[in-house]
């Protein structure tokens, strides 16, 4: 298994400060606002009067320091090391193993922090690939990403079902080590860290799922691709062009029902399907659905290697995450966090 940093594009803040007013621009802005792309800027620049732009970079900042204090102390409290398998808690990277490969990233014009990750794990002729996308509504949704596949890695052993459960209780212990550790966090009102997850165990032919939230998964065969939803069902493209063009969903699909964190509802239970030879799994966090499921599936379907097909989807993400809010950029483009895996499976 390899693991490799990736590059993301980040300005300065002589960048920005070439962006905007003079009176605009502030020390350490690139801390803040590095990740977002230079048209986007303009137009906060635009939109914005310097009063305005004060109190908004004063919101961030506290905002910044608050979530740099809680993921410090947490992390020290998790014993947090390098780990091989897994690339989570604000990690931009990829994943490279000979049965399947993933990334993460922060992406472009959304967030500096990236609040998804990924596992790749192999034991004997089991695999298991598990997608994270940390609820952006908590203080540090990185963390609940990081805690989930670190206990994937630990405890091979242990089933789909019982490693969400147990990611629960770390995270419930954790919210009150953390107002131990800095009594002030006592009176955050809403979950510390909390996070969407899909796994999937392949073994032999068969691929069990578990979902807790809106990580999708597509699947590619004989030329049609199906997503699987929320809700447990299979779309094929033309349900899913359907809702791609209803900005009542597009506007309501990141609202989720169920999240691995302290309101966890363990009512569910994994289920399975069969795998067929050259049959193709995309593993990812909704960043993905920036691009239309047509676009995917020319992507997938394309005679390049997994490794490539990661590329080129990845790139595409973000050349649609730079588009946002430019003139022709459809709904659908709004930026995000962007994880992927890949798996084809063997003829």
């Amino acid at each position: 298994m390899e693991k490799r940093a990736i590059e993301l594009p980040s300005l300065t803040d002589e960048d920005l400060a070439g962006l905007m007013p003079a009176n605009m621009a502030y020390p350490g802005l690139s801390r803040l606002f590095g990740h977002l792309a230079p048209n986007y800027v303009k137009y906060i620049a635009t939109a914005m009067d310097s009063y305005t732009w004060f109190r908004y970079v004063e919101s961030e900042s506290k905002s910044f320091i608050l979530k740099s204090l809680a993921t410090r102390a947490l992390y020290t409290m998790l014993k947090r090391g390098e780990r091989a398998h897994i690339c989570a808690g604000n990690e931009n990277g990829s994943i490279h193993g000979p049965r399947a490969v993933g990334l993460t990233s922060r992406g472009v014009n959304y967030k500096a922090i990236n609040e998804d990750g990924i596992g790749i794990f192999e034991q004997g002729d089991s695999l298991t690939l598990v997608g994270c996308d940390g609820v952006g509504d908590c203080l540090v949704g990185e963390v609940a990403s990081f805690v989930i596949l670190d206990l994937f890695d630990r405890f091979p052993e242990k089933s789909l079902h019982a490693c969400m459960t147990d990611s629960c209780r770390v995270l419930t212990e954790l919210a009150k080590d953390l107002a131990k550790e800095i009594p002030e966090f006592i009176t955050f009102p809403n979950e510390i860290s909390q996070a969407a997850v899909t796994a999937l165990r392949i073994q032999g032919n068969e691929c069990q799922v578990a979902q807790v939230g809106d990580v999708i998964l597509y699947t590619y065969r004989d030329g049609h691709l199906n997503m699987l939803d929320p809700h447990g069902d299979w779309l094929n493209l033309r349900q899913l062009s359907d809702l791609f063009a209803n900005e009542k969903y597009l506007s309501q699909r990141h609202i989720i029902n169920n999240a691995i964190g302290r309101n966890y509802d363990s009512d569910w239970e994994p289920w399975k399907f069969d795998l067929m030879p050259g049959d193709i799994l995309v593993l990812a966090s909704d960043g993905l659905e920036t691009l239309h499921p047509k676009t995917v599936l020319e992507l997938v379907s394309s005679s390049s290697g997994m490794e490539q097909k990661l590329t080129e989807m990845y790139q595409e993400v973000l050349r649609a995450n730079l588009s946002w809010q430019t003139p022709g950029s459809p709904i659908y483009t709004k930026p995000d966090n962007i994880s992927m895996i890949i798996y084809q499976h063997p003829s």
